[in-house]
């Protein structure tokens, strides 16, 4: 898979935490995964899928082997708030993935995700791009998340800053509205950010971002370049100046286990 989608949910969101995945889920069974729901619902192409489900009361486990089948029963099962659900399409690989997952930190943050594999046409395609910020826009419009990223290539619990920075989630979860965790192709920036920068107004008019997207609830979505492939170092050159106000200081080191991390490497206490 090359696409990772990723929004954290936490204390401050607007939203009840089940809920809130029963509509993720929905959102990307009918947007970047309608695809592979509808194959795999007609059994085309030898696309599968199967769902996972785990509550830690009394260590209860569910497997559902077919999504077109049990999808009212999948979107009860999330709004019971289970600790893990992962729906996965498959054939020869894994095709696409959605989840809804809490972090162990203090047992308040909660993790929204959407991989799948695109390929290089459709990540240079400004109408598929586009798509894929309309779905995170719409399923974020009325949560205010902490935080949220669209990644080539990445798929880590951790951001590029997290990495980079070796700052454990246990650090910076709790300061998730003091500093921005990271960025990408896709930011979102909480609304108390958004603000220390200005707004959205201000964003927008720094030049940085191909798009600013003001989010109903709070927070802002910040994408970098029309499309996916067109986020080169020079886009993420602009994006990290714009940001480096919220941004964790400290001098960014590349780690080997996130060979794909991409960042900048200056410390944001330096660039503002």
């Amino acid at each position: 898979m090359d696409v990772y989608v990723e929004a954290t949910l936490d204390p401050l969101g607007a939203a009840e935490r089940g809920a809130a995945a029963a509509d993720w889920f929905e959102k990307a069974l009918s947007g970047p995964l309608a695809e592979l729901a509808y194959q795999e619902e007609r059994t085309e192409h030898g696309v599968h899928s199967g769902t996972s489900i785990r509550q830690s009361e009394g260590s209860r486990r569910l497997r559902l082997s077919h999504l077109g089948r049990n999808r009212a029963r999948l979107k009860d099962e999330l709004e019971k708030s289970p600790d893990l659900v992962v729906t996965e399409f498959y054939g020869d690989d894994v095709l696409g993935r959605v989840q809804s997952s809490y972090f162990p930190v203090e047992g308040d943050w909660s993790k929204l995700v959407v991989a799948l594999q695109a390929g290089p046409a459709r990540l240079a395609d400004p109408t598929y791009c586009t798509g894929l910020v309309e779905f995170l826009a719409q399923a974020l419009d009325a949560l205010d998340p902490a935080f949220a990223r669209i990644e080539r290539d990445v798929f880590s619990d951790w951001s590029n800053i997290e990495a980079v920075l070796s700052r454990d989630l246990d650090e910076s979860l709790p300061e998730d509205r003091e500093f921005l965790r990271g960025y990408a192709w896709v930011t979102v920036c909480p609304g108390e950010l958004a603000q220390r920068l200005g707004g959205a107004a201000a964003l927008s008019a720094s030049g940085a971002f191909h798009r600013v997207v003001p989010l109903g609830a709070g927070g802002v979505l910040l994408q970098a370049s029309e499309t996916v492939s067109g986020y080169t170092d020079e886009v993420m050159e602009r994006v990290f100046t714009a940001l480096a106000p919220v941004l964790p200081e400290g001098e960014p080191q590349a780690d080997p286990a996130h060979p794909t991390m991409r960042f900048v490497p200056r410390d944001a206490g330096r660039a503002h």
